[in-house]
């Protein structure tokens, strides 16, 4: 197959851009009901084909249709892959739990992932792993050793960012391993907030930070202990960032809120890039922005149910 080029790829994704949901039509969307807004919703030609009245299958659809184009189009595909990893952990995890629980887990596996999701679930029935990322073998061979299905959880979480690593080793893009430690970091900042809304102790936050990071790990404990988030977790290479985003924690209290900041940073994260039409920033950018619409149309409909 023909490798892809740059120009083209960003292209195309120029012209898909148009496609995403803009202010007016999520003002649209946010004021109807939930039928009308699934009508208003197809009526944009979002939902690939899938059923009208059935707004989850049709975000299921446009997000495999959004990773189809994705593959299609990159010209790294070492690159966009790293974005796709946690469709693998979330298939990883489906499959693992079906073994250990002898439940049939096929209807919670995901496609759109670096592996194909029967694939996945065979590598984990067989215990022949070969066909899997590199970091996500080396969990599943210590998988003797967890002592529930959330410290496996967990331990998959922690390779996405450790294979992202090792890929990143080999294959350097400056943009990408800066985005990813913010990632870390963001995710990091966030579990200490969430850990110190439900009582966690330190062991318990321990399990689910994530490496790579430009925070101090005894920073994320410390924090905890304190509940000075502000003084403690500002610090590595996006302090200003974390600043702002615990300041606004501070005086509105909103998990939620602090989530979607972070998730708006990361994306101005990839937009540095947006201008070169020779990187992967324009394509990793719409991917994470379809994403990240997909999560918003999620809340919106749960919220009318």
């Amino acid at each position: 197959m023909a490798t892809v080029s740059y120009p083209f790829a960003v292209g195309r994704i120029r012209a898909l851009e148009l496609k995403l949901i803009d202010a007016p039509r999520w003002a649209r969307l946010r004021e109807a009901g939930r039928e009308e807004a699934a009508r208003l919703l197809s009526e944009t030609g979002y939902g690939n084909g899938a059923p009208k009245d059935d707004p989850e299958a049709m975000i299921r659809a446009e997000e495999e249709e959004t990773r189809r184009v994705i593959a299609e189009l990159s010209p790294e595909p070492a690159w966009t892959d790293l974005f796709l990893l946690p469709i693998d952990a979330h298939n990883l995890k489906a499959a693992y739990k079906g073994k250990r629980l002898s439940q049939d887990v096929s209807r919670l596996l995901t496609e759109g992932g670096t592996v194909q999701p029967e694939i996945m679930r065979l590598s984990v029935e067989t215990g022949e792993y070969s066909m899997l990322p590199e970091a996500f073998r080396a969990v599943l061979e210590e998988a003797d050793h967890f002592d529930s299905l959330l410290s496996f959880s967990a331990a998959v979480d922690r390779a996405v960012f450790e294979q992202i690593r090792l890929v990143l080793k080999k294959k350097k893009n400056p943009l990408l391993s800066r985005y990813f430690s913010a990632q870390a970091d963001f995710t990091n900042v966030l579990s200490v907030l969430r850990a110190a809304a439900l009582k966690w102790d330190r062991e318990t936050l321990e399990k689910v930070l994530l490496p790579g990071g430009t925070i101090p790990e005894e920073a994320f404990p410390e924090a905890l202990a304190s509940g000075q988030f502000i003084p403690i977790l500002c610090k590595g290479e996006f302090s200003s960032i974390i600043q702002r985003a615990l300041e606004d924690y501070a005086r509105d209290g909103q998990l939620v809120e602090a989530e979607k900041r972070f998730t708006q940073e990361r994306i101005a994260l990839l937009n540095e890039g947006q201008d070169d039409a020779f990187s992967i920033g324009p394509i990793a950018c719409y991917l994470m922005r379809r994403e990240n619409e997909a999560r918003e149309l999620r809340v919106l409909f749960a919220q009318k149910t």
